[in-house]
């Protein structure tokens, strides 16, 4: 009987925690044992239906320490490489090594000294799977007119994999029950819109973005509606007060995902997990991006180089957070109503599509053989 190998997932903040689900149940539908681990207790509620794996709070780094040393897994897999900052834990694993070690990254921010000074990636780590199609990553490198530089050691350790998570298209039957659900009308618009907030920044001048060019949309005559989930309570209430928004603090990922996908357009921030959720869908989406001063004062505008191969290829559009009004309410005006726009965009998240889940795992089966040899 073949042996089965055992995988601990641990999830850094609410969109790796999205995708390590997606990567954790197609694993345990493989037949294989599965652990996971989150490290901020705001993002349990993403995972508190899932029955086939255990789950552990890992918020500081002797939880996962003890955790490691007492479940001993085969494979470990961090969701994103700079999961802790700490100069220690970034250099060398601070228990026996596992068997494989791999991170699942959504970006290009390996150049640790160039773009995250105070965020470092692990070194440690046999693959980097990097959680985007190879022409979204090949498009983002410097040598090919991208932003990007990524130290040779590290870039041939780097695997481009296509989107985790991709889900399965919901049914029109399912769109339309989400839809009634939701009292969208017939005729009407439906916007879904997140901008992250569960213990990662919360953008809320994007929020405030879409609300005033929803506005002024209405005021034209035009028939929408908006649902927005996240954290309310760091938002003006006199923005909040609109009878065509409908708020959910949190959904579970399923329901995110079921809600996204029968909406008509996505309004977002930076966030990747969002973005290919979007393209799985084939829904049109914006990108509202602000410049990073957080970091280093030296790359202010790591989010829109993030998000510019995906803008560029025509998947969706991105604004920046002082994009004006006018702007970006003809383009939201654009992606619900000009045909010809928005088949362009479906048709080039089409072309971009592929799922990651199973590239991922014959990487892991495969490094795992030559391990045993």
């Amino acid at each position: 009987m073949k042996k089965k190998n055992k995988y601990l997932f641990v999830g850094m903040g609410p969109g790796e925690t999205s995708q390590a689900r997606a990567m954790a149940k197609y694993v345990a539908q493989k037949g294989e044992i599965v652990l996971f681990a989150v490290r901020k207790k705001a993002n349990l509620h993403f995972i508190e239906n899932d029955k086939e794996f255990k789950v552990f709070l890992t918020e500081k780094v002797k939880d996962l320490i003890s955790l490691v040393e007492r479940e001993k897994p085969d494979v470990f897999l961090l969701f994103n490489s700079k999961i802790w900052a700490s100069k220690g834990f970034a250099e060398k694993p601070p228990f026996k090594k596992p068997k494989i070690c791999i991170s699942v990254d959504s970006n290009w921010l390996f150049n640790n000294k160039k773009y995250f000074p105070y965020f470092q990636s692990n070194v440690w780590m046999d693959k980097y799977l990097i959680n985007l199609p190879e022409k979204i990553f090949k498009i983002g490198l410097k040598e090919n007119n991208g932003n990007f530089i990524i130290p040779k050691s590290i870039l041939k350790k780097i695997l481009p994999i296509g989107f985790i998570p991709i889900y399965k298209r919901i049914s029109s039957k399912k769109i339309l029950k989400i839809r009634k659900k939701y009292n969208i009308k017939k005729g009407e618009k439906f916007i879904f819109s997140y901008f992250s907030g569960f213990e990662a920044g919360h953008r809320i001048f994007a929020f405030n973005n879409l609300i005033r060019s929803v506005d002024s949309l209405i005021k034209k005559g035009l028939k929408i509606k908006v649902l927005y989930v996240g954290p309310t309570s760091d938002i003006n209430p006199k923005m909040l007060d609109r009878n065509w928004l409908i708020k959910r603090e949190k959904l579970s990922t399923d329901e995110f995902y079921e809600i996204l996908s029968s909406s008509d357009l996505i309004f977002q921030h930076q966030g990747m997990v969002t973005l290919s959720q979007a393209i799985s869908a084939n829904i049109p989406v914006i990108c509202n991006v602000h410049i990073l001063k957080i970091y280093s004062h030296n790359v202010p505008k790591l989010h829109f180089w993030e998000v510019e191969p995906f803008d560029k290829i025509g998947v969706c559009k991105m604004f920046s957070k002082s994009a004006s009004i006018k702007k970006i309410s003809q383009e939201i005006k654009n992606l619900l109503y000009n045909k010809k726009s928005i088949q362009r965009m479906k048709k080039n998240q089409e072309l971009i599509l592929e799922k990651g889940e199973p590239k991922a795992y014959q990487i892991i089966k495969k490094l795992l053989k030559e391990k045993i040899k």
